[in-house]
């Protein structure tokens, strides 16, 4: 990060040893973000850490359908509008399910928020609770993990605010923190989840009957434990990384011509694309790159596409 950041660029990098899996800035001195790995404790549970800071007075982009969220809102109000329409207010630790549609935010600033995102593992152990019980909705993290957490955030907006508590202090707090709420989780469902994992990598446009054919279990068993884990269906599993992988190609300025229209050819037509591309994004490719998408496509940058092949750590 540049000045003014609190001397947290190096923090950032020293933690677990390895560096930032992206630092950008957009614009002068108004957004500032870091993304980067979680210690090796928390890595079957959370696929990254972040660090969030914007001097915009508004803050409104799109929130794509990914994974879940434990985020502290340090500074900063607002809410999140998901695609039914129900607006969900943000709380100083806030926690949402995998989404199966973009959602679109709307913040008062100046913002900084520091967040984790979770593995389809994490959600559970978590939470102990099914993924589909927070998808597509805001919760107060309290609601979770009690009134520790609503401590815990206020102890990281006071820190932050007196420039005493260093971006390293908050992931090691929140990790002490996070890992007695670790529950079990049967062997069997762990492989369940890798195989889920690498079907999902294997390729652009992922055949949803070959993870049928992958698990030892009937079909009817192992959609449900597909929704369990990842809040959605192998079919709406496809469809989503399908959209959120045309779109990263489509962000990427330096994408090979062969790269899009290779992506053109995974929907039956343009207008089958565009549909796709904005209900998990929340944006049509041709918006993409607009200046009110530029968190955005932080989000869905190629140096940020981890949550499919980072885990389980």
């Amino acid at each position: 990060m540049g000045a003014g950041s609190d001397g947290d660029a190096t923090t950032i990098d020293r933690i677990s040893g390895q560096q930032p899996l992206l630092a950008e800035r957009i614009g002068p001195d108004r957004i500032e973000v870091a993304q980067f790995v979680p210690p090796p404790e928390l890595a079957p549970f959370v696929t990254q850490i972040y660090h969030f800071r914007c001097e915009e007075s508004v803050v409104r982009d799109s929130q794509p359908a990914a994974l879940g969220h434990l985020v502290f809102f340090i500074r900063g109000s607002g809410s999140l509008r998901f695609e039914d329409g129900h607006v969900d207010h943000v709380h100083p630790a806030s926690f949402f399910g995998p989404g199966t549609a973009s959602a679109e935010f709307d913040l008062s600033g100046p913002m900084e928020d520091f967040g984790l995102a979770l593995s389809p593992l994490g959600i559970v152990a978590l939470t102990g609770k099914p993924a589909p019980v927070y998808s597509n909705r805001l919760v107060d993290a309290s609601e979770i993990f009690g009134e520790g957490i609503a401590k815990l955030a206020k102890q990281f907006a006071e820190g932050r605010r007196a420039g005493t508590l260093s971006v390293r202090e908050m992931v090691e707090q929140v990790t002490r923190f996070l890992l007695p709420f670790r529950k079990s989780v049967p062997s069997s469902h762990i492989g369940l989840i890798r195989e889920v994992i690498d079907w999902l990598s294997g390729e652009f446009d992922p055949d949803v009957e070959a993870i049928f054919a992958r698990l030892p279990m009937s079909r009817s068993t192992s959609t449900r434990l597909i929704r369990h884990y990842f809040g959605s269906s192998p079919k709406q599993l496809m469809r989503k990384y399908r959209a959120l992988r045309a779109a990263t190609v489509l962000c990427d300025p330096d994408a090979p011509p062969e790269a899009r229209e290779r992506i053109e050819s995974l929907f039956y037509d343009q207008s089958h694309m565009i549909r796709e591309i904005r209900h998990f994004t929340g944006r049509t490719p041709g918006a993409l790159e607009s200046d009110d998408t530029k968190i955005l496509r932080i989000w869905l940058s190629k140096d940020n596409y981890r949550e499919l092949s980072a885990y389980p750590g």
